[in-house]
C-alpha cells in the first residue's frame, strides 16, 4: 500500500523537508518520556512516530488512526512492542491503559475536539502524561479572530491560542503549567496584513533550507 501526499498528514519522503523536520522533532521529544512506558499514539498517521517511540525503549506502543492509514503503518514500521490498531480519538481506549499518550497535530482536525481530550483524560493513568501539539492561531491562521472562525488550512476544524488550548485541557482533567509550553520555529505576529506579508517572505528562504529542529 503507498500513500500520497495531500497536505492533511504527514508521509515521510513526500511532504516538504520544512514539515517533515517539525513532525519529526515533535516524536525526538517525545522519545525522551517513552522509555518503560505504555504509550498511545493516537492519530499516527503513516506511522512513523509510533516506531520511533518503541525504539525509544517503550513498554508498548500502540498506534492508532482513524482512517486506513494503519494498513500502510503495518507494512512499513514493526518492532515486537508496536503495535497498530483503527479507531477514533474520542472513543479509543480502555480506561486508565496508557502511561504516555502522544496526541500530535490531531484536535484542530476533530469536530468535538472536547470529546476527544475527555477520552484521552479517561484512557491516561493518573500520574500519566499527554504530550499534545496544534497550531497557534495567530500564527498559522491570522485572518480567523476567533476559535469558531474557519482556520487557513482547510483540513482543520479549528484552530487555538495557547491559552485556549490549555483552558480546554485543563476542563478535560489535565494540570497544565505554563513551563509546559513549547513551540517550534517561533517568529513574530503582526496585526497588520502587510508586514506579515513582508515577514512571511523574508522567511521564506530559511523555511527552503532550514537545518533540522532543535
Amino acid at each position: 500500500m503507498s500513500l500520497e501526499f495531500t497536505g492533511e498528514f504527514l508521509v515521510p519522503g513526500q511532504s516538504p523537508a520544512h514539515l517533515e523536520q517539525d513532525h519529526l522533532e515533535r516524536y525526538r521529544f517525545a522519545r525522551g518520556f517513552a522509555d518503560g512506558r505504555r504509550v498511545l499514539d493516537i492519530a499516527c498517521g503513516a506511522g512513523y512516530g509510533s516506531q520511533m517511540l518503541a525504539e525509544a525503549g517503550a513498554e508498548t506502543v500502540t498506534g492508532v488512526d482513524l482512517n486506513q492509514d494503519v494498513v500502510y503503518a503495518r507494512e512499513h514500521y514493526s518492532a515486537d512492542n508496536l503495535d497498530f490498531a483503527q479507531g477514533d480519538v474520542c472513543a479509543f481506549g480502555e480506561t486508565g491503559a496508557f502511561d504516555l499518550i502522544t496526541c500530535f497535530e490531531t484536535i484542530e482536525h476533530v469536530p468535538d475536539h472536547r470529546a476527544a481530550l475527555d477520552n484521552l483524560r479517561r484512557v491516561v493513568e493518573p500520574g500519566g502524561m499527554l504530550i499534545v501539539s496544534s497550531p497557534n492561531r495567530p500564527i498559522t491562521s491570522p485572518g480567523a479572530a476567533g476559535i469558531e472562525d474557519k482556520p487557513a488550512n482547510s483540513f482543520h476544524v479549528r484552530e487555538f491560542t495557547i491559552a485556549e488550548l490549555m483552558s480546554d485541557l485543563s476542563a478535560a482533567g489535565f494540570a497544565v503549567a505554563d513551563t509546559g509550553v513549547y513551540g517550534q520555529r517561533h517568529q513574530m505576529h503582526f496585526r497588520s496584513t502587510l508586514l506579515r506579508k513582508i515577514y512571511k517572505t523574508l522567511r521564506r528562504p530559511y523555511l527552503k533550507c532550514s537545518p533540522e529542529v532543535t
